[in-house]
């Protein structure tokens, strides 16, 4: 369950670098909602962080029951 959730907060953390970028459809140039991307970068990464201390504390666990 644990693998689960890090591929789904690396897969989001993935979406919010990258496809809120212009060559990509449903950018915000696309649906007018402005350039300021900054904001997404900065969840992206904080989701990548969260993805990377769930795997490192997942993975000292798995001797363990």
């Amino acid at each position: 369950m644990k693998q689960l959730i890090i591929i789904v907060l690396i897969l989001v953390g993935f979406y919010f670098l990258i496809d809120h970028k212009a060559p990509l459809p449903l950018n915000h140039e696309a649906i007018g909602l402005g350039i300021n991307h900054i904001a997404h970068s900065v969840f992206g990464i904080i989701l990548f962080i969260a993805a990377g201390y769930l795997w490192w504390k997942n993975k000292g666990n798995k001797g363990q029951a």
